[in-house]
């Protein structure tokens, strides 16, 4: 038996040797673009042409090029033009772009660029409205004119980006002969979420960053070999076109002369030193230099960045604003915040990421300690290290003087960050496929969880499901025939109440349709308000086919800090857009009403005012109906204006109010009264929805004869309709005497 365990165990042994050995002669380099290829084409076909940062603008930089013969846009303070604060972006991107948009037919762009005016972008907690554009078509997509213009140039952009993933794995094998490593470090880069949602865009900062990683793996190569004469020029003209891609790119010149001195120091090769400084310095003159005359001759300036800023806006920040205010933005934004800065991804996911960023950091003293004597991992190390710390340098300068505080301007300096992370993952001994695996699953899964749930039109449905309700409203054309929503119930800040509407349009649309539903109060104010076009902004009325029914989903968020103790309704309703008068429902007997409102139960906020203040008057011991109801005080003011102060004891339901009444004689049971005075009122909230120990009052504000002034005696009590019944009290009827309250009509303020 012991021979069988010790063979088992050998075979086990050998089979994981066999997987690991396996792992070890993977072509990593060649494999991770492939599979990052891969995973972009999820992306570019989840995430619609204009959903990225900046991608109108960018379009419309490549839009205008083709249009005006070469010409390049000017920036200008005039906010007309679709290409906004990037006409002073170097041009690289767009001169590529512009004769893939040249080889299709795009003259339907002004209908295929419909935007969404009630776009809500910069704020993810705010559902809906996250469509940039109104789009005829987005799954499966739009493959015809600009808009398969456009997803032709997200294919290069993909292509461009699949380049920085093969650079960071040349990279890491520059570092590090090691396919674990490889692994480690080009997946994450490749497995980031949002670099892919960037490298499927439209957009230059994946041609930055594939020129800048190119740039980061020759001059590893370089420090680990030393100078070459071939290597320098291809650097120096890396380095120009990089510059030509985005003004970052620049701030490599000076890094990779630097790591030139560090060789030039170590190895005394002066004349490989003077040739990469000369060949930096000639590339950029030659392949740039027609670019800075340019903004000289615009704009007073080298790099056109003071024009920028006075299209985009300037602010002015402190660093330490800067870090308390946008730092947690551009961290979320370097891993997963898709659209334009609006969808966020499950928090675990940050929380991961934010731990592996932290194990990586604290990792990479340990990394060093290990490779002392490498003096090819200590400068790779050093001259990493630098790139990112001016990278971010630049980045702060830059986010200080405008609104700039977004991770995807952290992805030229992507190879740093992925090695330096990976070299301090692997000190601490953490496997490699524990990071990748894990990675590669969920930025697979994101653009169907996240992405796609967004921008997709509502569903069409042949009939109502069972769960909904029927109902019938109708707005000119449009046609509510039912809807989905939760048992009315007591609501709290912060709950979010889900709500499904069911449209019939009658007719077509030839006019936009803005859709509005409030949540409001007992007495009509808007607690929150969704305004949204339908599918929650993805499909305009004009967009909509006659007699189809559409399934439209909304959730209406409960503000946090939202004040209110009342009932509470969703008013649904339609206007004009932009700035039409609402268009009043029709019911289904044909009456006109001035809104439709939809029950959802009571709103009830802990610093809601509940109890009287002040000094009251106050009964000496509290009086309790049924069991059930305790009268604590009450106030009598104005000479007319009665509030009762009552405090559940045990929770109870059903359709309770209190009446309040004076009669023309003291009360005595069976003898005839007249009724002088009476006021009935209804608790704020229904007994249903309070809990036992809360307090609440009642107001009775009661119509007083021309010039009527006297002392009376008012009798309280609860009762209910549906019942024919009161709260039992022990007292005659069922009633408790307020005595001696001055009425006096001319005691009462102007109303």
């Amino acid at each position: 038996m012991g021979g069988v365990i010790t063979d088992t165990i050998a075979i086990e042994s050998n089979i994981r040797m066999n997987i690991s050995n396996n792992l070890e002669n993977l072509p990593y380099h060649w494999l991770l673009p492939l599979l990052f290829f891969a995973i972009g084409l999820l992306y570019w076909y989840a995430s619609p042409n204009f959903e990225a940062s900046d991608t109108k603008h960018h379009v419309g930089v490549i839009e205008w090029i083709a249009r005006h013969d070469w010409a390049l846009p000017v920036q200008s303070t005039d906010h007309g033009h679709l290409y906004g604060q990037e006409a002073s972006q170097p041009p690289l991107y767009y001169l590529l772009m512009t004769p893939i948009w040249q080889a299709v037919d795009t003259s339907d762009f002004d209908q295929v660029f419909q935007q969404n005016p009630l776009l809500i972008s910069g704020v993810p907690l705010r559902l809906g409205n996250r469509n940039e554009v109104f789009y005829r078509q987005p799954y499966p997509p739009d493959l015809q004119g600009a808009s398969l213009a456009l997803y032709l140039i997200r294919l290069a952009t993909l292509g461009m980006a699949s380049v920085t993933i093969y650079a960071i794995c040349q990279s890491a094998r520059a570092v590090l002969p090691d396919a674990r490593f490889v692994l480690l470090a080009a997946s994450l880069a490749a497995f980031n979420p949002m670099f892919i949602f960037i490298s499927a865009s439209v957009s230059n900062d994946p041609l930055v960053s594939m020129f800048a990683a190119l740039v980061v793996w020759q001059a590893l190569v370089m420090l680990r070999d030393g100078f070459a004469t071939r290597r320098s020029l291809m650097l120096g003209i890396l380095i120009a076109l990089a510059t030509l891609s985005k003004l970052g790119g620049l701030a490599l010149a000076p890094l990779v002369a630097l790591a030139g001195l560090w060789l030039l120091w170590r190895g005394g090769d002066r004349r490989g030193f003077i040739i990469l400084v000369a060949a930096i310095g000639i590339a950029l003159l030659l392949i740039c230099g027609w670019w800075f005359a340019r903004n000289l001759t615009l704009y007073g300036e080298l790099f056109g960045t003071s024009a920028m800023l006075d299209n985009f806006g300037r602010r002015d920040m402190t660093v330490r604003q800067l870090v308390r205010d946008e730092f947690e933005g551009l961290r979320i934004s370097y891993w997963a915040l898709f659209g334009a800065f609006s969808i966020l991804v499950h928090d675990n996911f940050y929380r991961l990421m934010d731990a592996l960023s932290l194990l990586g950091a604290v990792g990479l003293p340990v990394a060093l300690l290990q490779h002392r004597r490498d003096s090819t991992v200590l400068s790779a190390i050093a001259f990493l290290g630098l790139l990112l710390a001016v990278g971010g340098v630049l980045l702060i300068w830059w986010t200080l003087q405008t609104t700039a505080s977004t991770g995807r301007l952290l992805f030229p300096y992507i190879t740093s960050i992925s090695l330096l992370m990976a070299l301090g993952l692997r000190a601490l001994r953490v496997p490699s496929l524990l990071v990748a695996l894990p990675m590669l699953l969920f930025c697979i899964a994101a653009p169907f969880a996240y992405i796609m749930p967004h921008y997709d039109h509502p569903p069409t449905v042949e009939r109502l499901p069972e769960s909904a309700s029927e109902t019938f409203a109708q707005w000119n054309e449009i046609r509510l025939v039912g809807y989905e929503l939760p048992a009315a119930r007591r609501w709290s800040p912060g709950d979010e109440i889900p709500l499904t509407l069911f449209w019939q349009p009658t007719a077509q649309s030839n006019e936009p349709h803005a859709l509005f539903i409030s949540l409001i109060d007992a007495e009509g104010l808007a607690i929150a308000t969704i305004d949204t076009f339908p599918g929650w902004g993805s499909l305009p009325t004009t967009a909509w086919q006659p007699q189809v029914i559409y399934r439209d989903d909304y959730i209406v968020q409960i503000p946090e800090d939202a004040r209110a103790f009342s009932r509470a309704s969703l008013h649904i309703g339609w206007y004009a857009f932009p700035d039409g008068s609402d268009i009043l429902p029709r019911l289904a007997t044909g009456e006109v009403v001035a809104a439709f409102t939809l029950p959802v139960g009571a709103l009830v906020s802990e610093d809601a005012r509940r109890s009287l203040d002040g000094d009251d008057d106050a009964l000496a011991e509290g009086t309790v109906f049924g069991d059930s109801l305790r009268l604590n005080r009450y106030r009598f003011s104005e000479g007319r204006l009665l509030e009762l102060e009552w405090q559940l004891i045990s929770e109870m339901s059903g359709d309770w109010r209190v009446f309040a009444m004076a009669f023309d004689r003291a009360y005595q049971s069976g003898e005839p009264f007249e009724i002088l005075l009476q006021k009935d009122a209804v608790p704020a909230v229904p007994l249903d929805y309070l809990r036992a120990g809360e307090t609440f009052f009642t107001r009775h504000e009661f119509e007083l004869p021309p010039g009527y002034a006297g002392e009376q005696g008012v009798y309280v009590g609860w009762y209910n309709d549906e019942l024919v019944t009161r709260l039992p009290l022990g007292r005659p009827d069922n009633m408790l005497l307020l005595p001696d309250l001055r009425f006096d009509e001319a005691a009462s303020p102007a109303r």
